[in-house]
């Protein structure tokens, strides 16, 4: 028989981390442990607002769907998805975020446990060998434009990402682009409107920025219909390319998406993404919702299929709860072990509210 334990924890940023409609000092996760025949696998959600999904919800959802995981055998990654996501619903009909938020994270630790099994690194399910990765961003929430630069001198990068939608963007933009020659990308967290959007893009192009993420709400994703994107500066979708059913909508609208496993579902729903997004000839991401090095260890052995990567959130976070991935300027380096290679350390009971929970 199987065990499935959670582990609830809060963590906190090295700086606040703002964006265009919040701010915030520390980051809920849960962290999922699925132990059969020995093996431990493992997964991470996150909690997030925006999504309207609360750390308490997802630990009461899985408590409960407890006695179906650790009873079911799963074998088989597209049937156990299937298999969650039916039970997930009956729990949680009317919620369908915090349904993909907590199937991401048991999805997540049944691949890891997979993996283990098997005694191959993650990636080896859908590519041979690691081929060469994109490297990661590091990101720079939004301050003062003083601070922001101080921010990113204290951390030598090779590309930023560069959060934006204040009404001192231009001045943000211009002095960093002014003190590091750095890959530049942004993200509005769809605080734009299509004026500002008009207004900013010439200059963003001027400055050399690579990417464009979520400027518009995504209601108003028709409003970018139509318009004018030079291929060197691709709109890439966040906030609305939430699963994979957002996909092909996005294509009308977008030249990228930005994949994130907890939005999704987790691994088995962000493969079927990857390769719909590339019958579209869609740009791919794969991003983070401030996962600790759980999570992202996971996620990074998407790496091989993708153009970009932002994978920042340990670097972000003041938790070393867990060992897994490396980073080395940039580059995401693989831990010398089957599966993702996490494996938790004493000091994520410092973190933990109020206890484990098993």
């Amino acid at each position: 028989m199987a065990k499935l334990e959670l582990f609830p924890v809060v963590v906190p940023f090295e700086y606040d981390f703002t964006i265009s409609r919040h701010s915030k000092r520390v980051q809920p996760l849960l962290i999922v442990a699925y132990t059969r025949d020995g093996i431990t696998g493992y997964g991470e959600t996150a909690e997030n607002a925006y999504y309207q999904v609360q750390l308490r919800d997802l630990v009461a959802l899985l408590q409960s769907m407890q006695e179906f995981i650790e009873q079911t055998s799963f074998t088989d990654p597209d049937i156990w998805w299937a298999q969650l996501k039916h039970a997930l619903h009956e729990k949680c009909k009317h919620h369908s975020h915090l349904l993909y938020f907590a199937l991401c994270a048991v999805d997540m630790a049944l691949w890891d446990w997979y993996a283990r099994k098997h005694q191959k690194p993650l990636y080896r399910f859908w590519c041979n060998e690691p081929v060469p990765r994109p490297e990661t961003d590091y990101t720079i929430g939004i301050d003062k434009p003083e601070v922001m630069l101080q921010k990113m001198q204290a951390h030598p990068w090779p590309v930023y990402k560069i959060k934006v939608g204040t009404k001192e963007d231009i001045q943000i933009l211009t002095t960093i682009r002014k003190h590091t020659n750095a890959r530049i990308r942004i993200d509005a967290n769809a605080g734009w409107s299509l004026d500002q959007l008009s207004t900013y893009y010439p200059l963003c192009r001027n400055l050399q920025v690579e990417c464009i993420e979520q400027p518009l709400p995504a209601a108003e994703n028709a409003l970018l219909d139509g318009f004018p994107v030079d291929p060197a500066l691709p709109l890439m979708a966040d906030e609305s390319c939430v699963t994979e059913n957002d996909v092909i909508t996005c294509a009308r609208y977008f030249q990228g998406i930005n994949i994130k496993l907890t939005k999704c579902g987790g691994i088995t729903p962000a493969l079927r993404m990857i390769r719909q997004a590339r019958a579209l000839q869609l740009q791919i991401m794969i991003g983070s919702m401030n996962e600790s090095i759980v999570g992202t260890s996971v996620a990074a052995h998407l790496l091989p299929l993708v153009d970009e990567a932002d994978l920042d959130g340990p670097l972000l976070l003041k938790a070393p709860i867990a060992n897994g991935i490396r980073y080395e300027n940039g580059k995401i380096q693989y831990a010398n072990a089957p599966g993702s290679g996490v494996e938790l350390l004493p000091a994520i009971h410092e973190y933990l509210i109020p206890d484990r929970i098993s």
